[in-house]
Formats: structure tokens, C-alpha cells, sequence
């Protein structure tokens, strides 16, 4: 199987794991994936945390918490400790679940690495809160916000166009038309990283003229 890499979002009160999820890359692409899962799945926080690299310090990352109203705070650069809980938690997943452990594809890889989550960690009391994360995650169910049920729309792409003389836009690598009136104006499309035939019909309603 080829090199993997584990992406995880825990939530720092009571260090439950929102979501984990091996990827074939770290790339932005991989953690906005396990990003929108993580809230499709637990809700919206008020705050998220992240490193400090050029992946999340994105526009299109910046433009998803911002639409969500999630407050997007980067790690302090050569400060490790901020990152501290995430970090002894892929220790514990070194130690505890990949220890003498062997998949032969990513699909099992990740089931396994579900339900050793929710069967184990989830279930034995953290040495620092004294409880279980997942008790302590259900005590504070208040404090979170409901994932809207078009989550997804708020993952678009997002990317700044100019409307050329014969009406076109190249997005993704495609062209596409755009209105008459704002031929030669600067605009903003938002859009799915996949666009399905049925999704570029309704592209256009999604064209935000920028003064």
C-alpha cells in the first residue's frame, strides 16, 4: 500500500476525535475533505485551530469559516505547544492502534482506524479531564451549532474571474459563458471542485459581480 497520511480534528475540551481519516496526501484538498465531514458529522465549532503552513493559510479555507461565521486562528510559528493535544493523540494512535498493525488497503485501513476510535479511545477516561471524550463531548452538546443541511455549497471553490470580450470564463480548466452585462467586469464564482453537467447550468447564480 502506498505512503498514507493521518488527518484528524479533536476537539480540545474533551479531546474527542471529530474526525480521522488517512489520506494518499496532506494537501489542502485532503484536509477540507475531513474538514466538512468533521462538521457534517459534530456540528459547528465557534473556533478552529490549525497549523501554520501554506495549505491553511488558503483563501478558500479562510472563505469556508468565514461563511460559516468558525473563527480560523493559526499556530504560532516555532510553537509547538499549541499543537500539543493533536500531537499526543498521533502518539497514542502510533502506540495504540498502529502498533504491530497491517492493512492492505486504504478502505480497511480507515474502518479500522473508525472503530478503534469509537470502540476504544473514545470509551477509556483521559488522564487529563478524568473523563471518557466522548461523555464530555455529550455534556457540552450546547455549545455547538448544527451543520446547515447544504453544507456542502459552502465548500465551493472560490476563484476571481474577469468576463473576456467573447462572454467567457475558464474555470478548472473549462470555459464557460457568462452574462452579457458584466462582460469586462471582475467577478467572483464559486463552485464545486467536481462540476456535473447539471451543476454547471446553474454556475451563473453563483456569480458575485466585484465592484
Amino acid at each position: 500500500m502506498r505512503k498514507t497520511y493521518l488527518i484528524a480534528i479533536i476537539d480540545d475540551h474533551s479531546r474527542l476525535i471529530v474526525f480521522a481519516r488517512f489520506y494518499l496526501s496532506e494537501t489542502l484538498k485532503s484536509y477540507l475533505d475531513a474538514f466538512e465531514n468533521a462538521l457534517a458529522r459534530r456540528g459547528l465549532p465557534r473556533k478552529l485551530y490549525v497549523d501554520n503552513g501554506a495549505a491553511f493559510r488558503s483563501r478558500h479555507l479562510e472563505y469556508i469559516t468565514a461563511s460559516l461565521s468558525i473563527a480560523l486562528i493559526h499556530a504560532r510559528p516555532y510553537k509547538p505547544q499549541g499543537k500539543g493535544k493533536i500531537e499526543r493523540w498521533f502518539k497514542t494512535v502510533r502506540t495504540r492502534f498502529l502498533f504491530n498493525y497491517s492493512a492492505f488497503s486504504l478502505d480497511k485501513l480507515n474502518a479500522d482506524l473508525n472503530q478503534w476510535i469509537n470502540e476504544d479511545y473514545h470509551q477509556k477516561k483521559h488522564t487529563s479531564t478524568g473523563q471518557t471524550p466522548f461523555d464530555r463531548f455529550t455534556s457540552q452538546m450546547h455549545c455547538l451549532r448544527s451543520a446547515p443541511a447544504n453544507l456542502k455549497n459552502y465548500f465551493r471553490k472560490v476563484a476571481r474571474r474577469t468576463i473576456g470580450k467573447n462572454r467567457t470564463i475558464t474555470l478548472n480548466g473549462r470555459l464557460y459563458e457568462g452574462p452579457v452585462a458584466l462582460i469586462g467586469k471582475r467577478v467572483l464564482i464559486t463552485a464545486l471542485e467536481r462540476l456535473s453537467p447539471s451543476t454547471a447550468a446553474r454556475l451563473w447564480a453563483r456569480i458575485l459581480y466585484i465592484p
